[in-house]
């Protein structure tokens, strides 16, 4: 599954690049879908770039009925392993999920442009891969991979547009 999504956050480019690389636990606060962000790991590098690992604790109310045998709500969290390359405008990370770890793969790349109008667009892509064979009858592994390709995909390409939300509010309450 491919993952495409173009946001705009109407602050400027620097503000809205650092507040994403080094603030982001602050912007839970303001995404009712996560629960938590917590900085796992920090390394900051000679020339300039960082190297995060975010733990991202999704909402319990976040499970569909139909993924439910396969997460228990403890389950509910990814790692976000990022790095941050502040020359180019862009961060390259790949999600770890808690559940089924070795069977999803999700990675990409973000990129922040300045837009004429003083504010920031991001752009993130990536791909998601599953690999349910194995796991489920051979026969049910297409309809049992959309399903999850769908629960999954529905807890992480949100979270791009409400991430991009939850930052305006978090930089708007900064210039208060």
């Amino acid at each position: 599954m491919k993952i495409d999504v173009v946001t705009h956050c109407p602050f400027p480019l620097a503000d809205v690049f650092e507040a994403m690389r080094d603030q982001l636990p602050a912007l839970a606060e303001y995404m009712p879908n996560i629960a938590s962000i917590e900085v796992k790991s920090r390394e900051e590098l000679d020339d300039g770039e960082v190297k995060l690992v975010n733990r991202w604790q999704a909402a319990q109310t976040e499970v569909p009925a139909a993924a439910r045998p396969f997460v228990k709500p403890e389950q509910l969290y990814w790692l976000d392993h990022a790095h941050w390359m502040p020359g180019q405008m862009r961060c390259d990370w790949r999600l770890e999920m808690a559940f089924m770890t070795e069977r999803i793969d999700c990675r990409g790349s973000t990129t922040y442009h300045e837009v004429k109008d003083g504010g920031t667009e991001t752009r993130i892509v990536g791909e998601l891969k599953l690999d349910l064979k194995g796991l489920v009858p051979r026969l049910m592994v297409n309809k049992v991979t959309g399903m999850v390709e769908d629960f999954v995909g529905r807890m992480i390409q949100p979270n791009f547009q409400k991430t991009t939300d939850a930052l305006t509010a978090y930089l708007e309450s900064k210039k208060a």
